[in-house]
């Protein structure tokens, strides 16, 4: 009887020890099958079925961080960071979950807390080529690039030479190395036949070092042999507009139109086309469209930002902008636009206290130092600190003539023309061109007596911009004082008809 009672509860633990083989078996093949179905972008119908096993399986780290990356490519951020945050209190040694969390991180604009997850990951846990290159990107992304340079050059060569194109380009440009960049655009050229995709990614990284006229050259590659390819086309037709290469813009368009008609991207590219043709009503209205089924695309937000300002929609503007951070609060480029878009609208405590914070992050950006200088300088008890930020901008840059410029103009508003002369003389030593600036120092050198200097740029303001009021007001002044009573009477008249062209009409 005990000999079989032994035999018994063997065959038993053998029946136990196999059913929990089988369960592991079929819950690595649900796993797989699940992570397949995720990267190929078959979200919704693989979504009940893992999130039923992570309830069923509420220890099984693999399958939060399966379901944390799923909610990464759905854009919800704040759960994907949960998710992968408890697959790490499982196993803290999970690659998956780490570079999840650390992608989360980085798509939420916190960088410093992406680059500390990704401090995380060892060179020993990193089991193949294709996470070494998603980690290498990642770290390109965050712009840590001598980490990501190191990691690329540790990927098989074929890896390296091709699916790594697009973030060595970014990273050898963001360190300075132009030989090592310029060695790859023939490799681009090769593979532009086999490796649409990347060479895609690769002529962007192209067109955001303003290389566009290389940009261009490559995308035609592409397109010879993949004529149909949306995301080729329309980076192409982009590279063009900023060419000025209207006409060809507009034929790749089409082209685009007739393959995928009511691609959101699409009008993303239109809107910019009509936006770098002046016509920025159209441009608001296509982006405007564009968000209708992407609501929280924030490349198509951050297009509607800049061309309602352009447009002079500063409260649509601000409401994006409002949007955009919404999405990600830390993004310093975000809060950049939030201070600039407040700054238009009159928005001008929202404005400050967005664009210090963007300072915070970026201390050396010109665009913010500037654009937190005219918020002071638009409040009147904020004077000083007005010009002490305008000068730290010249000490940042000291060839930013906006900020030599908005100093003179904060002398020439106080009368201390000496000073206005100092900086608005500057600003047109840096900006020859620049006729507003011109005219205001010819404003000056008139209220000092310098009549010989004021007719110089008066003169040469008004044959850059005929069109302004102001410069033929100060002309007609300085024709009078001059004695010249016709030429001051006509560039009265023609001060007069400008500042009211209705009443001229009638």
């Amino acid at each position: 009887m005990q000999i079989l009672s032994n035999k018994l509860t063997r065959f038993t633990q053998f029946c136990l020890i196999s059913l929990s083989l089988t369960l592991t078996v079929v819950a690595q093949n649900s796993l797989v099958r699940f992570e397949k179905s995720i990267e190929a972008g078959q979200l919704v119908e693989v979504e009940k079925d893992l999130f039923s096993y992570v309830i069923a399986n509420p220890k099984d780290a693999k399958g939060f961080a399966l379901l944390a990356k799923m909610r990464l490519k759905q854009n919800r951020l704040n759960e994907a960071k949960s998710l992968a945050s408890k697959s790490l209190t499982l196993d803290a040694k999970s690659v998956s979950a780490k570079f999840t969390l650390a992608e989360t991180y980085y798509q939420l604009g916190e960088i410093e807390q992406s680059r500390v997850v990704l401090g995380g990951i060892l060179e020993n846990e990193i089991s193949d080529d294709s996470i070494r290159l998603n980690i290498a990107e990642l770290y390109s992304q965050t712009e840590d690039c001598p980490k990501a340079l190191v990691l690329s050059e540790k990927l098989s060569v074929k890896i390296r030479n091709s699916e790594a194109l697009p973030f060595r380009a970014t990273c050898y440009l963001e360190v300075g190395d132009k030989k090592n960049f310029a060695s790859l655009i023939p490799l681009a050229k090769l593979l532009a036949k086999q490796n649409p995709t990347t060479i895609v990614r690769f002529a962007e990284v192209l067109s955001k070092a303003a290389m566009h006229k290389e940009a261009t050259d490559l995308l035609q590659l592409v397109i010879v042999s993949a004529p149909k390819n949306m995301d080729a086309l329309l980076l192409l037709a982009k590279s063009e507009i900023y060419l000025k290469d209207f006409a060809n813009a507009k034929i790749h368009l089409a082209q685009a139109e007739k393959i995928q008609p009511n691609s959101g991207e699409l009008l993303f590219v239109k809107s910019f086309l009509e936006s770098e043709q002046g016509n920025t009503a159209q441009s608001l209205e296509l982006i405007e469209k564009s968000l209708t089924e992407n609501p929280n695309n924030t490349k198509f937000l951050t297009q509607f930002v800049i061309s309602a300002m352009r447009a002079n929609q500063a409260a649509k503007a601000v409401r994006a902008a409002q949007s955009l951070l919404n999405l990600q609060p830390e993004n310093p480029e975000y809060q950049y636009l939030f201070g600039a878009a407040s700054l238009q609208n009159n928005n001008l405590q929202n404005a400050e206290n967005s664009l210090v914070k963007f300072l915070e992050a970026r201390p050396n950006d010109s665009r913010g130092c500037v654009a937190l200088g005219l918020t002071y300088a638009a409040q009147p008890e904020k004077l000083v600190e007005a010009r002490i930020q305008m000068q730290k901008c010249l000490v940042i840059n000291p060839n930013n003539y906006e900020a030599s410029y908005q100093l003179g103009l904060s002398y020439k508003t106080q009368g201390e023309t000496p000073k206005a002369i100092e900086f608005l003389e500057q600003t047109v030593k840096l900006a020859p061109n620049n006729a507003s600036a011109l005219r205001d120092l010819g404003a000056v050198y008139l209220q000092s007596g310098a009549e010989t200097q004021a007719r110089v740029v008066l003169e040469k303001a008004v044959a850059l911009d005929p069109n302004d009021a102001d410069t033929h007001f100060q002309l007609s002044r300085l024709y009078n004082l001059t004695g010249e009573r016709e030429l001051a009477k006509k560039h009265l008249e023609i001060f007069q008809k400008l500042k009211n062209p209705k009443k001229d009409g009638m």
